[in-house]
């Protein structure tokens, strides 16, 4: 299988993470990387920066961000809390 670009979104004006299937030695692989835009060409070029795991691992991928998102949550209820205390 070809490495093939699935998504990407901005990172900031200046760069990309692009996430990409592809297989070596016949397992499936998917590539989260930055890339930035050369000044000189305008081509998306890569990083060394990201990280690329084997398509079983998504699960637990998957599960990490939720646990991310839901201490997200938690944080900012923390912080409305206080702040509503402070501002009484």
């Amino acid at each position: 299988m070809e490495k093939k670009k699935i998504y990407e979104f901005d990172r900031n004006p200046h760069e990309k993470v692009c996430v990409s299937r592809g297989a070596y030695r016949d397992r499936n692989y998917v590539d989260f990387r930055v890339f930035f835009t050369d000044p000189a060409t305008g081509e998306l070029k890569p990083t060394k920066k990201g990280i690329t795991l084997a398509e079983d691992l998504l699960p637990q991928l998957k599960e990490a961000v939720f646990a991310c998102e839901k201490a997200q949550l938690e944080e900012l209820k923390y912080v409305r809390k206080t702040a509503s205390k402070v501002a009484a």
